[in-house]
């Protein structure tokens, strides 16, 4: 009995020395969890509430009253902090900057608004971006209420022409039907599935390869190491583009996800955001041999990313200082592209900023990745 309990000793010791040994591994454990409390604890606000959300006001009556009641509506909105009101001089200005993500509603006063006001009854029409269910309903309910007050103080002519009469509002999205909440979260989980792969997968091989020793036979071929990593980064972006067509046809099938854009476009981001993440994981895991702190290190990188890139809880209501670590993560640019195309089909003018970053994330990580490619192999 005893002689079992020193050799159970024996070995725990061993394990836990090889592990302390490898300090990339050791970090890696003891900075997850802490990063991890740090995002849960800093992620959602103590106010419970999301504030300063950039709402759109586009002016196609120009009449005394519709300027008035912009002004009054402008005010309120953000006299409560809830919206920041921009005002575009054309419908299409805004609704390109609702692609793009500037803002999450647009607020159109038509020709006629403040005729029909005059009449006894206008109607505003208020577009939303649908893109998360959760911020949806924030803006149309904060939108709502703003001009429930302003048809009271209408009605008490407080500070309006007794003749005034009340608005109306006419909520739509810019995708037709009502879609469920799945809808909106079927792009975040489909670009996270290839994208993650292609993050995990090629560390995974080169760690995997080194350990096993079959990267040194690979070596002495004539092949050169840029021929190396690129073809392994082709074959990760293939399983990545496979497992995202498998993803889609569960949707489709089993929760009547519907994809609105060019297939074309959304192949060309999944297929640039597993790029940046091949050459992402390439360059983090260049510094260790074995598989195990590859896992680590990956895993260090992977769960951040998944809470503060838009997937599962908007960007918008993260702190500022989250929200600019959000926004140098290509998953981030990834979800976003790919949401606003694949929902809202937006063209590639209006993803043309995350696809330009996704391309030079591509660039300068295998740029980094293969010269360390180049220098980890010949150690």
């Amino acid at each position: 009995m005893k002689g079992s309990i020193y050799h159970l000793y024996i070995v725990m010791k061993k394990d836990l020395t090889e592990f302390y040994r490898v300090r990339a591994r050791l970090v890696s454990m003891i900075m997850l969890p802490i990063l991890l409390m740090l995002l849960f604890g800093y992620m959602f606000p103590s106010s419970g509430s999301i504030t300063h959300i950039p709402i759109a006001i586009v002016n196609q009556d120009q009449s005394a009253a519709a300027i008035q009641v912009i002004n009054s509506f402008t005010y309120m909105a953000q006299s409560g902090s809830t919206f920041n009101v921009i005002t575009y001089a054309s419908l299409a200005q805004a609704q390109q900057a609702l692609l793009q993500g500037k803002i999450y509603a647009i607020v159109i006063f038509r020709p006629g608004f403040g005729q029909g006001l005059q009449s006894g009854a206008a109607t505003v029409q208020v577009i939303a971006d649908q893109m998360n269910p959760t911020l949806d309903q924030i803006v149309t309910n904060g939108i709502q209420a703003i001009f429930n007050q302003l048809n009271v103080q209408m009605s008490l002519t407080q500070g309006f022409p007794a003749q005034t009469g009340t608005v109306s509002v006419n909520f739509q999205g810019l995708i037709p039907g009502a879609p469920s909440s799945f809808e909106f979260l079927a792009p975040g989980f489909i670009a996270m599935s290839m994208v993650m792969g292609g993050l995990a997968g090629l560390a995974m091989t080169f760690s995997r390869e080194r350990e096993l020793g079959t990267l040194d036979g690979m070596l002495m071929t004539p092949i050169s190491r840029f021929s190396i990593v690129m073809g392994k980064a082709m074959a990760q972006a293939i399983r990545g583009i496979i497992s995202g067509i498998l993803i889609v046809i569960l949707s489709i099938i089993l929760f009547g996800v519907k994809i609105y854009g060019n297939i074309f476009l959304m192949s060309l981001i999944i297929f640039l955001g597993i790029l940046s993440f091949t050459g992402l994981g390439l360059i983090a895991t260049s510094f260790v041999s074995d598989q195990e702190s590859a896992q680590m290190i990956m895993l260090m990188i992977q769960m951040p990313m998944i809470f503060i890139s838009g997937i599962f809880y908007p960007v918008l209501q993260l702190p500022w200082w989250l929200r600019d670590i959000a926004y140098m993560l290509p998953l981030s640019y990834t979800v976003s592209a790919f949401r606003a195309v694949m929902v809202l089909n937006a063209p590639l003018s209006a993803v043309w900023t995350e696809v330009l970053v996704l391309i030079i994330y591509s660039v300068v990580t295998f740029a980094i990745a293969i010269p360390l490619f180049q220098k980890m192999v010949t150690k």
